[in-house]
C-alpha cells in the first residue's frame, strides 16, 4: 500500500460525475505527479466538497453523522484503503479500531475518502493501482479543466431553489 492523498476534485462534463484525483503523499521531486482518478458520484463529489471549503450545516450530512456514529462507539478511523478495482468498480475498506478490536468495513472509495477527510485519516493506495491506473496529473486535469466547484455550486444552489418551493 501506497500513503496518497486527495489532490484535486474534478467534475466530467461527459459523464456528469466527480473525479477524485489521488496521488502520492509525497512525490519524487522533479518527476511528473502522477494519480488515479476515480470517478463518483455528484453527491459524494458534493459531500467532500463542502469539506473541502469548510462548510458546516446545522444537521449533520451522511458523512458526518458516519464519523459521529463512529465516535459515539469509541471507535477510530485508523485508515482508509483503496484496495482493488473489478470490473471499471474501485473498491475501498474503511479501518477502524475500538478498544483492542480491529474493524474493517467494506465501501466505496467516494465515501471511505470523504470519512478520511472528516476524521484526518490517513489514505492509502494498493500499489498495482498506482502502477496500472495512474495517469499525469496536469495531462489529465487539461483533459478535465471545468472544476467540479461550479457544478457542485449550481447543484446546491437548484436544490435550495427546490427547497424554498415547498
Amino acid at each position: 500500500m501506497i500513503k496518497v492523498k486527495l489532490v484535486d476534485l474534478l467534475f466530467d462534463e461527459i459523464s456528469q460525475m466527480g473525479i477524485i484525483l489521488l496521488g502520492e503523499e509525497k512525490p519524487q521531486e522533479g518527476s511528473k505527479i502522477k494519480v488515479v482518478p476515480i470517478w463518483i458520484g455528484m453527491f459524494e463529489a458534493q459531500a467532500i466538497m463542502f469539506k473541502l471549503q469548510n462548510l458546516s450545516f446545522p444537521r449533520p450530512l451522511t458523512h458526518d453523522l458516519l464519523k459521529n456514529c463512529i465516535e459515539h462507539l469509541n471507535a477510530k478511523v485508523e485508515y482508509v484503503a483503496i484496495t482493488k478495482i473489478e470490473n471499471n468498480t474501485y473498491y475501498a475498506e474503511i479501518h477502524l479500531l475500538q478498544d483492542d478490536k480491529k474493524i474493517v468495513i467494506d465501501s466505496r472509495p467516494s465515501d471511505a475518502v470523504a470519512l478520511a477527510i472528516r476524521v484526518d485519516a490517513p489514505i492509502y493506495l494498493a500499489e498495482e493501482l498506482m502502477l496500472h491506473a495512474s495517469v499525469d496529473k496536469e495531462e489529465f486535469i487539461k483533459e478535465h479543466k471545468e472544476k467540479l466547484l461550479l457544478k457542485l455550486l449550481e447543484l446546491a444552489e437548484s436544490e435550495e431553489e427546490k427547497k424554498l418551493k415547498h
